[in-house]
């Protein structure tokens, strides 16, 4: 069963540094100007825990996520380093699994991951597909949030990142956005 408070959706999140961003203690709830949960939460969202940090693969997400009670939705954006270390898919399938279990009664979000300016095996629309396979198979949801920030060559839209990797805090912003929009609309579906 999903919990909201005073209306707003309770959410933990997972992720990386396109998560974290500027945050100086993720978990503690102490979240970035930069990083998209901030915007997130300024549209009518709870932040009840979770873990980010940059750099990190799913299996260190995994291993550091101590997991939350009182969460609603679970949002999950994994890959980006899984891809860039060239894990195999099944590693990140696990650590997903294992975030999951580690958050009892909630609902599951798996966000596409952002497009990559270098070329990746597999490549990120693959990646994104497997994440949605995933999603399907234990009926969780999967969402690309980040379509906006996407060419139709699988790189990012001009203007939308500084490295190739990252995100803009524009970009950000627009993803946070678009989360909270969803989230939201979960919140008034049965």
């Amino acid at each position: 069963m999903t919990t909201f408070s005073s209306n707003k959706v309770r959410i933990a999140v997972i992720g990386d540094s396109n998560t974290e961003a500027d945050s100086p203690k993720f978990a503690a709830g102490q979240i970035g100007s930069n990083s998209w949960v901030r915007t997130t939460v300024k549209n009518g969202v709870l932040f009840v825990g979770g873990w980010a940090k940059g750099g990190s693969t799913s299996v260190e997400q995994a291993q550091n996520y101590a997991g939350v009670n009182d969460a609603g939705v679970l949002v999950i954006m994994t890959g980006t380093n899984d891809l860039s270390r060239q894990l195999p898919f099944r590693h990140t399938e696990s650590s997903i699994v294992k975030m999951v279990d580690a958050t009892l009664g909630a609902k599951v979000v798996l966000l596409a991951i952002p497009p990559r300016n270098s070329a990746t095996s597999p490549t990120v629309e693959e990646f994104n597909s497997s994440l949605s396979a995933l999603a399907s198979e234990h009926g969780w949801t999967f969402s690309d949030q980040l379509q906006f920030a996407r060419s139709p060559g699988g790189r990012y839209v001009d203007g939308l990142t500084s490295d190739g990797t990252h995100l803009t805090p524009d970009a950000e912003k627009q993803l946070g956005e678009n989360v909270a929009k969803m989230l939201q609309s979960m919140s008034t579906t049965p």
